[in-house]
């Protein structure tokens, strides 16, 4: 089959959404189509795809303003996102859409797939090129809903029919036709939450299901380990260093990697009594060796300790981490620190106890986990099936 692709990445930190349309892009590129990369963090993410092969070029960058909602400062739906990245306000939003115009004409796709890009599928709302949009539950809001769904109860600082008018002018001023709903930005011609059905917060509002991870969860491990723990970090969090005191105050043994740590936060910990890696470890190495994985609840970690089958300890940073931890405290796998620095010192150990020593948890972690075992891997032929069927329609 000949025709090119342009997979799309705009939103969002490290490398998952890149990694995730690699294996896309991967499978596409044997059946004989031609695939080039826009990504948001060129630093980041460019040596990697260039190393499995692929032509890889900036995406265009949205200013990402503070969010001042009446409510708070954190996002209260997906359109607070948007509206902090140029969506509120016509001036802003008109030339980051005209970027991904051009950048969209010059590299010339037969189709595009996006993922956490919303000003991208602007740009390709109302033109020739279709477009997939792919994401977890977080990052591809349902497109049914007349609105964009709150994550908490609270007032958005984005108002939606204003930004139905700025989306109005600027497509306008293009001559391309405007959503009537703002959630139509995520539907494309055919879009797909590439995540467990389990982690997806929208789950009850979709009409298509999840289909599950493009790479799919790890195989149970069997080993009885050795230590309590293994914590997953970033150091930059302000109340990653209230865990870590409350780690060494428990006893237990277990090792750490900090991401963004400089040697200095590493040393200065080692000294306290942690075991700090310098470099990041194989999940699934620190998995046999620990009883518990700690982490703050991130979608792709989330998903390889479920299929490890080990308990979960979270310290949510945001919603999507917060949900995270909802769900996975629901399917009696995890134990939760509560967000926004609720907690103390001793709760930790507490709340590594019960992960490690509640027998409930123990046998339920690995229940789910030969659950995941089970199911076929599909997502990723599921996607590339739908690439290649729109690919031969053109």
């Amino acid at each position: 089959m000949t025709g090119t692709v342009l997979l799309a990445w705009e939103l969002g930190d490290g490398l998952g959404h890149v990694t995730r349309l690699l294996r896309i892009a991967e499978r596409l590129r044997d059946a004989g189509v031609k695939c080039r990369f826009a990504v948001r963090n060129l630093e980041l993410a460019g040596r990697v795809v260039q190393s499995a092969g692929f032509d890889v070029l900036q995406a265009p960058l949205a200013r990402v303003e503070p969010i001042r909602g009446p409510d708070g400062t954190q996002p209260v739906t997906v359109g607070d996102i948007m509206g902090a990245i140029g969506f509120g306000a016509a001036e802003r939003l008109a030339p980051i859409v005209g970027a991904w115009h051009m950048l969209i004409e010059t590299t010339a796709p037969d189709l595009v797939i996006t993922d956490y890009s919303p000003t991208a599928n602007l740009a390709l709302y109302g033109g020739t090129v279709p477009w997939i949009p792919i994401g977890d539950g977080f990052t591809l809001p349902p497109h049914e809903t007349e609105e964009f769904l709150p994550f908490r109860q609270a007032r958005p600082a984005y108002e939606d029919g204003r930004m139905r008018g700025v989306v109005r002018q600027v497509q306008a001023a293009r001559g391309r036709p405007a959503p009537q709903r703002l959630p139509e930005l995520f539907e494309g011609n055919a879009r797909f939450v590439v995540t467990l059905p389990e982690l997806d917060p929208w789950r009850p509002m979709r009409t298509v299901a999840a289909v599950g991870p493009i790479d799919p969860p790890p195989r149970p491990v069997d080993s009885i380990p050795g230590d309590s723990y293994f914590a997953y970090l970033s150091a930059a969090y302000r109340f990653t260093g209230r865990l870590l005191d409350g780690l060494l105050a428990s006893g237990r043994t277990g090792s750490v990697f900090l991401r963004d740590s400089s040697v200095a936060q590493r040393n200065d910990w080692r000294r306290k009594g942690l075991q700090v890696w310098d470099a990041p470890q194989d999940l699934r190495s620190m998995a046999e060796r620990s009883a518990v994985i700690i982490h703050h609840g991130g979608v792709g970690t989330s998903e390889q300790a479920l299929g490890f089958g080990r308990p979960q300890l979270l310290l949510p940073r945001h919603f999507e981490q917060a949900s995270n931890a909802t769900s996975l405290g629901r399917m009696g796998v995890a134990v939760a620190l509560r967000s926004g620095g609720q907690f103390r010192v001793e709760d930790v150990g507490r709340a590594l106890e019960m992960a490690q020593g509640n027998e409930r948890i123990r046998s339920r972690a690995r229940e789910r986990a030969d659950e995941l075992a089970a199911r076929p891997p599909e997502a990723l032929t599921i996607v590339t099936r739908a690439c290649l069927d729109l690919l031969c329609a053109r």
